[in-house]
């Protein structure tokens, strides 16, 4: 199965992240105004659609892998310094901003934000002390769970490639993604019955959010298939969602319906150009969104709430910017998606001013 170049991917990844920034805004200023824009722009559908991205692209990538380390080691490149990097960073400028003295900063509580978070067990250390504590969210960054959900989901690829060649593919894809459904359901169900929101974190780990990864997965194996008849699973997907948002929730057909959507507009729909030739800031604007607004937070200036968004947002793209040139882009192969779509944009800039000039 060949997958043309000419895709809208890092157009989709980078309006997700936007996506999820735009709703946080009302997320951490609680302003009235930009709650109404988060319940428009839903961080949720969002990150659903990137786990949707993911399924596909990383059982591609897995395929097209030469072994298990080279799969690995290219997982481990794109997604580790960044992450590494937003947390020690964090943790250690935050300081300016915590109510706590040098000695009650720097502590036992301190090293458990970095150990915990950098093994992605986030939930277990999510503050810091004196940091943002009167704050509506307390949280140093609260995005950061979906990245534990990554990571066990590039851990368990490679065993579901496996059970994927020896058996069914439709069968096998079908099975996994039900169970995910159903530890859903059963989790939500949990939490309506004992009155217990806090179990939702349950519901937040891999097996619950395996079904957005499955749909990417099933809509890579059978490309073909869904490319022919596109146009035709785009309208039964669409009334799925549509039902399910406005009429009668139908949970367990709404993550493949919305994989048709997001897959359909990255690979059918029209070619919108070449988003990865200034590199891939969509994973920079995702991990460093929250600390950020969180600071101006801090500062008061959502009193005046479009300069507090305003100044979040610059700061973001410019801290987006900087994480992929100098943290994230480094560590890449020249043979990486983004690193070439530089290289050739680079050579075709030297060309054109050659011939300018």
């Amino acid at each position: 199965m060949q997958i043309s170049r000419k895709n809208n991917f890092d157009l989709i990844r980078l309006l997700a992240a936007l996506i999820v920034l735009i709703g946080h805004t009302g997320y951490v200023s609680q302003n009235e105004a930009f709650l109404d824009f988060s319940r428009i722009f839903s961080s949720k559908v969002a990150v659903d659609s990137f786990f949707i991205i993911s399924g596909f692209l990383i059982f591609r990538s897995f395929e097209n892998s030469s072994s298990l380390g080279s799969y690995i080691k290219k997982r481990v490149k794109r997604i580790v310094p960044g992450y590494a990097a937003v947390i020690i960073i964090s943790a250690f400028a935050l300081y300016f901003v915590s109510s706590v003295s040098f000695t009650e900063y720097f502590n036992l509580e301190f090293v458990k934000y970095i150990v915990f978070n950098l093994t992605t067990l986030n939930f277990l250390q999510p503050d810091l002390p004196g940091v943002f504590e009167t704050h509506p969210v307390p949280m140093v960054n609260t995005s950061l769970w979906t990245i534990k959900v990554e990571v066990m989901f590039y851990i368990v690829v490679p065993f579901i490639a496996y059970i994927l060649r020896k058996t069914n593919k439709v069968w096998a894809i079908a099975a996994i993604y039900l169970s995910s459904i159903l530890y859903s359901t059963v989790i939500v169900q949990l939490v309506e019955r004992l009155n217990s929101p806090s179990l939702m974190i349950l519901e937040h780990q891999l097996p619950g959010q395996l079904a957005f990864f499955m749909s990417g997965a099933l809509l890579y194996y059978f490309y073909d298939q869904f490319h022919h008849h596109a146009h035709t699973f785009l309208a039964i997907a669409a009334l799925i969602i549509t039902v399910h948002n406005f009429a009668t929730e139908i949970y367990f057909l709404y993550p493949i319906a919305l994989g048709v959507v997001v897959i359909y507009f990255c690979l059918i729909f029209k070619y919108l150009g070449n988003f990865s030739k200034h590199g891939d800031f969509s994973y920079g604007i995702y991990i460093w969104h929250l600390p950020i607004m969180q600071v101006i937070y801090h500062f008061n200036l959502f009193e005046q709430p479009w300069l507090g968004a305003l100044l979040s947002y610059l700061c973001v793209f410019l801290v987006s910017y900087i994480s992929w040139n100098y943290i994230e882009k480094p560590f890449l192969t020249r043979q990486n998606h983004y690193v070439v779509a530089q290289t050739q944009q680079s050579t075709r800039d030297r060309v054109k001013e050659q011939v300018e000039s």
